[in-house]
């Protein structure tokens, strides 16, 4: 019996707890309030849905490509430049491997120690390391076409978020020898003076590129799709003969400083071509070390500058004689009578001005004449005040 009142008076118990006696459990729930839930719970989806459409179907190229853009990656193939090359192959201008050192200031992991050799080698400042470092960036560069050796030793370093991106420098064999004939090229390797520059699309090739996969540390994990080779520059060769311009240099060179001139410019042609075999200037420069020029040591000046013709002038008076028919190749004329004369004409004293320089024929006719840089003829038997215009 006692075991049966137990069980009545648990269930009691149970029985005793009534769920009403609380306002909120006894109170009923408004009708609007379920449809509101239900309406915003509708609106949530319907959302969720209108934005998937528009990612994944509206605009599903631009999302795609932002996406690869986090990932995917184009390097840049450089064109290896055309060479520059005189009459018998030697090297004037050739392109050599120079990368670009570059870092991810946000990767960057090196200790004191490689911090140090590497700033030693780039030839930079530690405070310029640490600027560098400081950047927020992804991406910041230390140095550019650096040397061949040079970029050995600092890959042998193995710093993580260091990058040795592919580059060429110009090289100039010949120096300050050439400087004006083949000029320059600047950091983008485009020409800028001289065969560099006149020939520019000649010689500087195309660039390929490389589609890359990237994880997040910047290491290449895939290729996307086939590379694009690039196309090296074409050669261009010269007239020039590297070792008579080395020696036309040196010549020109000795004699400006003999006679404290200014500068000199000499050419070397050959007579029976016109082919320049030579053509050397001074000052002069090395092309590779560029710092603090002046416009005379760029300018070609035996091409840019005008000079008085001088004697040069002689064998267009001698030709013009020929063409007219007032001698031949043949005529033999006494060089020894060869004389200053005064004339005048139209009552105009000359004697005053520099003297008319006059050839004697060998009848003692006067062949030719002129005045300074004035060419002027006489025709041969004519009087000697008989002086008419050398035209051409």
């Amino acid at each position: 019996m006692s075991g049966n009142t137990r069980r009545a008076g648990g269930a009691q118990s149970v029985r005793g707890v009534n769920y009403s006696t609380s306002p909120l459990l006894a109170s009923k729930t408004p009708p609007w309030r379920s449809r509101f839930l239900v309406l915003l719970v509708g609106l949530g989806f319907t959302v969720l849905i209108a934005r998937a459409a528009y990612v994944q179907v509206l605009h599903a190229a631009f999302f795609q490509k932002k996406g690869e853009e986090r990932y995917a990656s184009t390097l840049d193939l450089p064109a290896n430049r055309g060479r520059i090359l005189d009459r018998n192959g030697q090297l004037l201008a050739i392109s050599v491997y120079a990368p670009t050192v570059s870092i991810n200031p946000q990767q960057f992991k090196a200790s004191d120690e490689e911090k140090r050799e590497l700033v030693a080698l780039l030839g930079l400042k530690a405070k310029e390391l640490d600027a560098k470092l400081a950047d927020d960036g992804a991406y910041a560069v230390l140095k550019r076409q650096v040397d061949g050796g040079v970029a050995q030793q600092i890959r042998a370093l193995r710093i993580k978020g260091l990058t040795l991106e592919p580059g060429y420098l110009r090289r100039y064999p010949e120096n300050e020898a050439a400087a004006q004939v083949v000029g320059f090229t600047d950091i983008n390797d485009e020409g800028q003076e001289g065969i560099e520059l006149a020939y520019q699309t000649q010689l500087q090739g195309h660039s390929g590129s490389r589609g890359v996969v990237k994880d997040r540390l910047g290491r290449i994990v895939e290729d996307l799709g086939e590379p694009v080779d690039p196309r090296d520059g074409s050669d261009v060769q010269l007239t020039i003969d590297s070792k008579l311009q080395a020696i036309a240099y040196q010549r020109i060179r000795d004699a400006v400083g003999q006679f404290h001139a200014k500068a000199g410019s000499v050419v070397v042609l050959d007579a029976q071509t016109g082919e320049i075999l030579a053509m050397a200037n001074y000052p002069s420069y090395t092309p590779e070390e560029r710092h603090n020029l002046t416009g005379g040591q760029l300018r070609n000046r035996a091409v840019t500058d005008v000079f008085e013709p001088g004697s040069t002038v002689k064998p267009f008076v001698i030709s013009k004689v020929i063409e007219d028919g007032y001698a031949t190749p043949d005529t033999v004329l006494d060089t020894n009578r060869k004389e200053v004369q005064r004339f005048a004409r139209d009552g105009i004293d000359l004697s005053k001005a520099d003297g008319v320089h006059v050839l004697i024929g060998p009848d003692g006719a006067v062949v030719t004449a002129y005045r300074n840089h004035d060419l002027r003829k006489v025709k041969p038997g004519g009087h000697r005040n008989d002086i008419h215009h050398l035209t051409a």
